[in-house]
Formats: structure tokens, sequence, C-alpha cells
């Protein structure tokens, strides 16, 4: 007798055998025995989970004559008694079902010929005439059409059973008319339970893990995974161990498995080229390979996440031990990050030229992905220092990750006890008051205005300081600016009263500290910056006792450039002159030039001086 490969040999031959798909079976065999049935079935699924295994089963349970109806226990292949009607479906030649495939015969002419003439034809010996279509999505949609009404209303005693992996390319009109059963994935456990009946069976030394491996290779697939158990036992014979699995079927070993995912956890990057490297020495799929990475850390998030629920990951190809331990080296945010890069990379795979470069990339970016600091730990640091800034406390410098300390650091010029504040002689309602002035390294020297008198500034601890500007001994950074700022003569700085604007502008000198004298070298400062000097030299800048500070390095300042503005000067446009020739008029004016540009203004808006009285 000619060799007869396992998924044939091993084709189940009554309901109780078909694995996994017990919602099927029982709707199937209920209907049976209760006599409801109906004339059309759609049975979609994945590839090799029992559709026409099922279809088969269930033309011999309509047609076994061992009982006067329709018999929910059909005879078995091999059985001394088996009826012949059971005995010819098993061998698929039996007159009265009829068994194509549709994707080798899709045309109209092909459904006349197989179906149309011979529907009518009373079944030559069963109770019923059978129709088994496989792959019924392959037709063509002629063929459809002339199967519709057939389908629909077809003559008694005449059965359709349709199979199709591809459920959404069958018309609605026809699934409308049928009753669908949807076959579901076979679980691993369930393909590993089948395949030690069958090594029992056929006195087949294989290991444990070794046969998981299998199971695991058919990815839902009963079929798929008998298909290479053959092979692998066609690989190395009678005694099978994990590494002939690994050999036969290119899979990566748990062992292989677990190193990748110990190197994604310690960064470490040469580990896992170094297994891409054997993976590709050993001619093993590197696609499997990442679905196999895949599939552990699935198993380390549910692990995780579940508390240690052994249930959900009894499948997985690691020990609990091993789960355990690999969880506890991520979090659940980092998993869901890598099995998100690692599909992308497993998607690439599929259509890669060099699946090698693509899969060592993957790896090392997802070593590079446990590196970053994750948004959560950002946000959260972000409003720490928000709330600390709130409170008037600087943060230290370890908790900022992506800004500078804005640690407030006080100036001192001279050491000495600090001058009596200075009352403004034209504001004596004003009262008299020091001021304090603090630099941040990162923002250039700020001024705190005070909320009161005597306050000090709400996020500056201590009393509050008196100085001046930083002294620099060396003053040539201000000969070597590029632009020289032109003298403003006091005429074209011409003065209206407004209460408002006036009290600020006061407010404002005592803030920057200019009515508690002039400042230090002034007269050279000025000397440099303009070329010329009328205010005498005077120095009465000091601190409040703390020691003077160190010499500070000149400020690189950068002041930008301005074109002369050569633009003539217009003529007074009238006293019924519009808002926009009015501004027009004043900014050809040489004194509003000079002002536009000492003080990068502009003009908003002109008044003429009858109108300020």
């Amino acid at each position: 007798m000619s060799h007869q490969v396992i998924a044939r040999k091993w084709r189940p031959q009554a309901f109780d055998e078909v694995t996994g798909q017990d919602h099927i079976t029982r709707t199937l065999r209920n209907g049976i025995e209760h006599g409801r049935l109906h004339h059309a079935y759609v049975f979609s699924g994945a590839r090799g989970v029992g559709k026409t295994t099922t279809a088969r089963l269930f033309a011999k349970a309509l047609n076994c004559h061992k009982a006067e109806t329709p018999n929910a226990e059909p005879c078995k292949f091999g059985d001394v008694n088996i009826c012949p009607s059971c005995l010819e479906i098993t061998e698929s030649r039996s007159m009265d079902v009829i068994e194509f495939d549709a994707a080798s015969n899709t045309g109209v002419q092909d459904i006349r010929d197989i179906i149309l003439e011979n529907i009518n034809v009373s079944a030559a010996r069963d109770r019923y005439r059978i129709f088994i279509i496989d792959e019924v999505h392959m037709l063509s949609t002629s063929s459809f059409n002339a199967l519709l009404k057939t389908v629909e209303e077809p003559p008694p005693n005449v059965v359709f059973v349709m199979a199709t992996t591809e459920l959404h390319k069958v018309p609605d009109t026809i699934t409308s008319r049928s009753q669908e059963f949807i076959f579901r994935t076979i679980p691993q456990a369930q393909i590993f339970s089948r395949l030690r009946l069958i090594a029992d069976a056929e006195k087949i030394n294989i290991e444990d893990a070794a046969l998981q491996m299998i199971a695991r290779s058919g990815e839902g697939s009963m079929r798929d995974a008998q298909s290479n158990f053959d092979q692998v036992i066609s690989f190395s014979g009678d005694s099978i161990t994990t590494d002939d699995v690994t050999k036969a079927l290119g899979l990566a070993s748990s062992e292989v498995i677990e190193k990748t995912v110990v190197s994604l956890a310690t960064g470490d990057s040469k580990v896992a080229l170094a297994v891409v490297a054997d993976l590709v020495d050993r001619g093993q799929d590197l696609r499997i390979f990442c679905r196999d990475v895949l599939a552990i850390l699935r198993d380390l998030l549910i692990f995780k996440v579940s508390g240690g629920e052994t249930t959900l990951v009894e499948t997985s190809v690691l020990s609990m031990g091993s789960l355990k331990l690999q969880s506890d080296r991520f979090t659940e945010a980092d998993l869901v990050r890598l099995f998100h890069a690692l599909a992308e990379t497993e998607t690439r795979l599929k259509d890669a030229v060099q699946s090698r470069y693509v899969l060592e990339i993957g790896l090392v970016k997802l070593i590079e992905m446990r590196r970053l600091a994750p948004v959560e730990n950002i946000v959260d640091r972000l409003n720490g220092l928000e709330a600390r800034l709130s409170a008037g406390s600087a943060p230290s410098s370890t908790s900022l990750a992506v800004a500078a300390s804005p640690e407030k650091k006080t100036l001192t010029i001279d050491a000495g006890a600090p001058p009596a504040p200075v009352a403004d002689e034209d504001s004596p309602d004003l009262p008299a008051r020091p001021v304090s002035v603090y630099e941040e390294p990162e923002l250039g020297i700020g001024y705190h205005e005070l909320s009161g008198p005597d306050e000090p500034p709400e996020d500056v601890d201590g009393p509050p300081t008196v100085i001046g500007l930083a002294q620099y001994d060396d003053l040539s950074f201000v000969a070597s600016l590029p632009v020289k700022l032109p003298a403003i003569a006091s005429e074209d700085l011409e003065h209206f009263d407004d209460k408002v604007l006036d009290a600020q502008y006061v407010r404002k000198l005592e803030i920057i500290d200019e009515m508690n004298g002039p400042i230090p070298r002034a007269a050279e400062l000025v000397r440099h910056a303009i070329g010329q000097t009328s205010v005498a030299s005077r120095s009465v800048a000091v601190s409040n006792g703390a020691a003077a500070a160190p010499a500070r390095a000149p400020l690189n300042i950068q002041i930008p450039t301005f074109a002369e503005d050569e633009s003539p000067k217009l003529a007074w446009p009238g006293d019924e002159a519009s808002k926009e020739e009015l501004i027009a008029y004043a900014n050809s004016q040489p004194s509003i030039k000079l002002l536009k540009r000492v003080f990068r203004a502009k003009v908003t808006g002109v008044t003429k001086k009858a109108e300020l009285s």
C-alpha cells in the first residue's frame, strides 16, 4: 500500500473528531437529529480548519444507510460494516455527492454542465443529491447569477454546501439564501493534543517541546501543522527533538527567542545582531522568527497585565518562570511600543529584498526605543517644574531634562553698606524704596517690580538688594558694536501730560534704579556707545554686604544693522488728511525716523496738538 500523508490519513471520520469547531458540529448534529435541515450552507474560515472535511461528514450523515433517516453518527472509514454510501463519499467517488473546485470551474458553462443540467436528476441511490463547491468565491459574477435561482429554490432532496476562505467575495444574494457557519482558527493546545494522538498512534518518539513547536507552526491551521509534522518525520525519522524541528522547519528555538528578548531589555545590540546572523547562517525564515518574537512580546504583556495569570499564556514557548523574569524587565508601555514597532518590521519583511537588513535595523530600533524617556515621564517632570515655580522655589538641576535651571543669582558690585533709598524730588508723594534686580543665566538680566513698598519679589528670598549694572573692567565690547547709537536731542522727545503714563514712567525709573544715582562709569560707557559724553562720572552702586561677584566675561551683544531711510520728507497733508496720510507724513519726518531706529518703534497713530489740550 502506498504512503498516505498524515493530513489525509488522519482526516476526521466523525463529527466528534473535528477539532476546535464544536459550535458548528453541534449545530449540524442537532439539525440532523431533529430534521431541521436547510437546502444551502456556506462554510467560511481560514485554510486547514476543517471546512471541506465537515462538508463531507455532513454529506455522509445525510446519506448513511445505517438508518432509515439521516444519521448523525455516520460510518467511519475502516469499519468492517461500513455502508456503501459512506465508503464512496470517503473515497470521493459517490455519484450522488458531487464535489468540485470553483477555482478550476469558474465559468458559466461549467456551472451549467455540473449543476444546472443535473439538478433535476434524482439521486441514483442515496437520499440526497449534494453539491460541495470548494473555494466558491472564485466563481465569476455571471456564474453566481446563474446559480442564484437554483440555490434559492432547489428541487427536493438537493443540498448545496459551499466552502470559502474569503467570505466577503461571496455575493450577499448567495449568503442571504444560505446558512452561514464561520470556522475559527484552532487553538494551539488543541492542535498539540491532536498531534500527540497521531504521534502515539504512529509510534513516533517526539518531545513535548518539539511537538509544541510544530503545533505553533500551524498558526491555527490543523492541516498546516499536520503537514509540518509529516515534514519533520521525513527529516529525522521516528525520534524527533527540538533541534530537528528547528532545522526542518526553519524555526527559532525558545532559547534563541529568549536571548533576543533579553537583548531588548538590556540594550545589547551586539547580541541581537548575532542572533540574526545565526538565523541567516542556518537558513531560517526571518519573518517566522519575527512573528515568534511578536508572540513572546504579546505573552509578556498579557502575563504582566493579568498579574501572572497562566491560563492566558499557557501556549507560550517560554516557561512561567521565564515569563515572570522577562516581564519584570519591561513596563506595559514598553511592551506595547516594542510590539507595534516590531509588527511594522514584520510587515516590511514580506516585500523586502534583503530581509536580513530590515530585521537587523528593526531590532536595533527596538533597543534604541528603550533609551527614550516616555512622554508621560517628561510631562510629569514638567508639571513638577511648573508647580515648584508657582510655589516660588527654584527646581533642582536633576529635575530638569529639557530646560536650563532658572536659579536666580544676585549681581553685586562693591562691598559696603547699602545707601538710603532716594525719593523723587518731582514726585514727593511716591515713597522712597529699594529695588531688587536678579539675573537668570539663560534669560539675561531681569527686573522684578515690587508689588508694594518694602515688599521683596515673590520668588526672591531674603531682603531686597540695591544693585546697579554689573561693573565690567573691560568696555571694549561696547566699542566693538557694529552700530553706534545716535544721540537724541531733548526737543525730539517732546512730552505731553498723561497722568497714567507719567505714573508708570516714574515707577519704571524706580524699578531700574535710575533714581538712586548715575550708572558707574556712565561717561565711559556713553563715550563708547555714541562717541560723546556730557554726564559727570560718579559711582554710587553698592550691595547689601554680600561678597563682590567675580568678574564676568564680556557680554556677547549683537545689534542688528539698519538700512538708512532715504525717503523724502513729506509736506503737511492738510487738516482734512486721513489717518493713513497722517501716519505717512509722520514716518517721513527725520526726528520720527531717528526715534523709530533707536527704540525700534513704529507709528500707530497721529494726533494734532490742538486735540491734546
